[in-house]
């Protein structure tokens, strides 16, 4: 049976958008630079053109936003983060489960960190706040280390991603401004 294409995903695909930050001395992800899983589709995502305007979670159940960096070297350690705020009608965090995660290639161990300070800090990063980093202080910090003995020739992108997918519950409001990757 043929099954045919659709041009138009319900995903959105990340363009090749980071940039580094001498300051920060860290890689910046803008939203283009990122895959939204719904971020094709304007009911769920509004994805923006500008860098600096945060990519807006109009509404979803399944929350997954990745990313993947190629410039890591072996014996090195990465922190991984997001910059995020929410609107001020931003409803469904209270009790999701939101998580973090990082690998090194496809076959690599998935390294996982629960977010906590976004379920128990959810009324004051509402309306208005300045974006703060994920994870903060008081989750500690996601970071992986680049084994020395990766080969040369092996898949050693770090991937990494936000993620909310357990409760089936439908949430809105998230903004995100970036994600980020630093040399510890």
């Amino acid at each position: 049976m043929y099954v045919q294409k659709t041009a138009k995903s319900s995903h959105y695909e990340a363009e090749s958008n980071m940039e580094y930050d001498i300051v920060r001395k860290a890689w910046i992800f803008k939203p283009s630079g990122l895959n939204f899983i719904w971020g094709g589709d304007s009911r769920y995502w509004v994805i923006p053109k500008e860098d600096r305007t945060p990519a807006e979670l109009k509404m979803v159940s399944w929350l997954e936003v990745t990313g993947s960096f190629d410039k890591i070297e072996p014996g090195k350690t990465y922190r991984i983060g997001f910059k995020i705020s929410f609107t001020g009608d931003a409803t469904g965090w209270d009790q999701a489960p939101v998580f973090m995660s990082a690998k090194i290639g496809k076959k690599g161990k998935t390294i996982w960190k629960r977010i906590k300070s976004v379920n128990n800090n959810i009324e004051k990063l509402k309306g208005g706040t300045e974006p703060v980093n994920i994870p903060d202080e008081t989750d500690g910090r996601l970071e992986i280390f680049v084994s020395t003995k990766v080969a040369i020739t092996q898949d050693t992108k770090l991937q990494f991603g936000l993620y909310e997918v357990w409760t089936g519950k439908w949430k809105k409001g998230l903004l995100i401004y970036e994600a980020f990757v630093e040399e510890v």
